[in-house]
């Protein structure tokens, strides 16, 4: 995903985050054979919840819409990219500062 863009795709709809439920197990009914003994155990439906990104797709030829892309995201996983690229950005303005100061001492000559 390119985050800069974001802002932008949100206002128009393109993208949003949603709680998302996916299957893990179906139920199972319980089975007993015809003596009455039990041949599977009843078991409960199990699923689990999580926060994905769903991004609008179209077709590139038709023009047709398709489904959307969805990308699983955890709040651990978005701050530790943000602080990936403030620590990025603080690499940079450093360089930039050395930079400023090289300048000024080039202008100096």
């Amino acid at each position: 995903m390119d985050w800069s863009k974001y802002s932008s795709l949100k206002s128009d709809s393109k993208v949003s985050f949603g709680k998302e439920k996916q299957v893990i197990r179906e139920a199972v009914s319980e089975v007993k054979d015809s003596e009455g003994m039990l041949v599977r155990k009843a078991e409960a439906k199990e699923e689990r919840e999580y926060v994905a990104l769903s991004q609008k797709r179209w077709n590139a030829e038709s023009g047709d819409a398709m489904d959307d892309s969805k990308s699983e995201y955890s709040l651990s996983q978005l701050e530790s990219e943000k602080a990936r690229y403030d620590a990025d950005m603080a690499r940079a303005k450093a360089q930039s500062d050395g930079l400023a100061l090289a300048i000024a001492d080039f202008k100096k000559l």
